[in-house]
């Protein structure tokens, strides 16, 4: 698995915000998509570390394209996913912002929202997770005490463009009809400031789809994304997940192991722990990040704490600003920039302020211990101590820990109807598949309807096959 292209055009100009977004992302603890687990759990340091190397690898045209590990491979489409996070809250916070672009919105398919769930229903799910969370338990359990579950492996290869069209029924969504007309877009109205801020992620990612046509790969493209049936104004975020994954996955990744590529991508959860064909997954990840972990941390050095984040910003920032410790590097940084005719608030150049910036990082190295956003008189003990990478991962990757069963302490339930207690929790006695933190909680649950599925809790938790097709969601 790995890219088999460079980005270029409005693709590259897409892929350079996202990788510029995610130096504020990662000072703020966010960006860990649950879906990419490798990347996910290693320290900020070294996620920005590998966001500025596949950034590097995409973007310079003298560079070479990102290594083919699975380090970087997963970066790239933890980039994808952090794009559709962005894309999510733009789209959510449309909301409160008032009139702003309000005439421009459309929603060409009916909303339809969730339906409540009958009691019935509501019994029968409840009845699911508990079984399942209990059996997720059992297994982490024989996991950390070192039980040999095998060797993860998966068989054949994953889909290629080629055959995508037999893996992505479903994609004529966003093609029917055919696409938006010049005519329609000629006479949307002009964008005022605020309105260009609102719909800046909606709008870069447009204009990487209208770049995306036939002509642009050397295979035979059954979907070019220039055809869509929507264009920025769209609210439907699954039209842009499946538009976006098509245009900056399907089209760029090379995918080879299916076994690497089912390492890279799919969430670790306590329904991945219920079902016993993910723990060799589960165990091959930890190796994994693990031995990423302990090689980085060996190799860190506090005293180029910001280094990565600088590269980043070096290459894809469109955007003259810093935190007070790098100011003397961003406009020394910047100048050299103008002195050669680069134009920083353009997109583009790519390879150019990449030269620029390791043609002038050993003069301007002041600063470079204090993370890239510190502001002025911060501790840096602590800012170091922060971000100090660990040598091994999570010994529970991905496993939630497991909260009282019961409505919770009566101030509280009105708001919640749960207890969110996780320490020194009990099982019932009876169906030992439910937790409680004390009796209050576990007499309330009882008159609440556990008294119902408590029987059928101690049959059914021992069965592991179906507990595991539950976990499947094949039920």
């Amino acid at each position: 698995m790995a890219p088999r292209r460079k980005l270029k055009g409005a693709q590259a100009e897409l892929f350079a915000a996202v990788c510029h977004h995610y130096i504020n992302e990662a000072e703020e603890g966010n960006g860990k998509p649950d879906g990419v687990p490798i990347f996910s759990h290693l320290s900020k340091a070294q996620r920005l570390k590998l966001v500025a190397d596949v950034a590097i690898g995409m973007l310079c045209e003298d560079e070479p394209l990102p290594p083919d590990t699975i380090q970087h491979n997963s970066t790239y489409r933890a980039m994808i996913d952090v794009l559709f996070t962005a894309l999510e809250i733009e789209t959510d916070g449309q909301d409160d912002l008032y009139d702003v672009g309000d005439d421009l919105l459309y929603y060409d398919e009916e909303d339809r929202g969730g339906v409540q769930r009958t009691e019935k229903e509501m019994e029968e799910y409840t009845v699911k997770e508990a079984l399942i969370e209990h059996r997720a338990e059992k297994n982490m359990k024989k996991l950390k005490k070192g039980k040999d579950v095998g060797e993860f492996h998966v068989d054949g290869k994953v889909s290629t463009p080629v055959d995508m069209m037999s893996v992505h029924n479903d994609l004529m969504k966003i093609f029917a009809g055919g696409p938006v007309s010049k005519r329609e877009r000629d006479s949307i109205r002009p964008l005022n400031e605020d309105e260009e801020s609102a719909f800046m992620w909606r709008r870069l990612c447009d204009a990487a789809l209208q770049e995306d046509t036939p002509n642009l790969y050397d295979f035979q493209d059954v979907f070019p994304l220039c055809n869509v049936n929507f264009d920025f104004r769209c609210q439907k975020l699954n039209k842009w997940y499946r538009a976006l994954n098509l245009c900056f996955d399907t089209k760029v990744m090379d995918y080879g192991s299916a076994t690497d590529n089912a390492l890279i991508i799919g969430e670790v959860n306590y329904k991945s722990y219920a079902d016993p064909s993910q723990l060799p997954r589960i165990k091959a990840l930890e190796r994994n990040i693990n031995l990423l972990m302990k090689v980085y941390a060996s190799s860190w050095d506090p005293k180029l704490l910001a280094f990565d984040e600088r590269r980043i910003f070096a290459v894809c920032s469109d955007e003259i600003y810093a935190g007070h410790y790098q100011k003397k590097w961003v406009l020394g940084f910047v100048k050299e920039c103008r002195t050669r005719g680069i134009d920083f608030k353009e997109p583009g150049n790519y390879q150019a302020r990449l030269d620029v910036f390791r043609d002038t990082k050993d003069d301007l190295m002041e600063g470079c211990e204090y993370a890239f956003g510190s502001f002025e008189n911060e501790e840096l003990e602590r800012i170091q101590r922060d971000w100090t990478p660990k040598e091994e991962g999570p010994s529970e990757l991905g496993f939630q820990q497991r909260i009282c069963s019961g409505p919770g302490k009566s101030e509280y339930s009105f708001t919640t109807n749960f207890c969110f207690e996780t320490k020194n929790l009990q099982s019932c006695s009876r169906c030992r598949a439910v937790l409680y933190c004390g009796r209050e909680c576990q007499v309330a649950d009882w008159k609440r309807g556990h008294k119902n599925v408590c029987a059928r809790l101690a049959k059914e938790r021992k069965d592991k096959e179906k507990i595991a097709q539950m976990a499947k969601g094949d039920d």
